[in-house]
């Protein structure tokens, strides 16, 4: 998809916009093709999509999305199973937060919580 950036094949300024189309290639490829719903999404995956230097993967996840990749991906996922609630609410909350790529419920509810202020069941109940 792309090459790996080197510091020393472009002047800072350059670099920076290169690693942001980079990060947008990288980012537009996990969201279209759903690599996010996959629990086992690691930083060798990120890596091997968008062909970036290992030790750039923090740095350019806390630049352009502000987190870390754990935090990028779970992001994703809670938007996913959300959007699954508002969809599908008959689904238990299991299989919801299965379809979304948590391998446990509990980290789920917890992350779901968080990031919308109420548990799963209450934001079903309030749709």
């Amino acid at each position: 998809m792309s090459e790996i950036l080197s510091d020393k094949a472009y002047p800072s300024s350059q670099l920076a916009e290169k690693e942001r189309e980079l990060f947008e290639q990288i980012n537009q490829t996990i969201v279209e093709q759903q690599l996010f719903l996959d629990p086992g999404f690691s930083r060798t995956k990120f890596i091997k999509i968008g062909l970036v230097n290992k030790n750039k993967v923090a740095r350019m996840l806390q630049q352009y999305a502000g987190t870390n990749l754990n935090g990028y991906i779970n992001g994703m996922r809670l938007e996913y199973a959300a959007r699954l609630l508002r969809e599908h609410p008959a689904d238990p909350i299991k299989a919801i937060a299965a379809n979304s790529g948590f391998n446990s419920v509990r980290t789920f509810y917890r992350l779901f919580s968080e990031k919308y202020g109420m548990s799963p069941v209450e934001y079903k109940e309030k749709l």
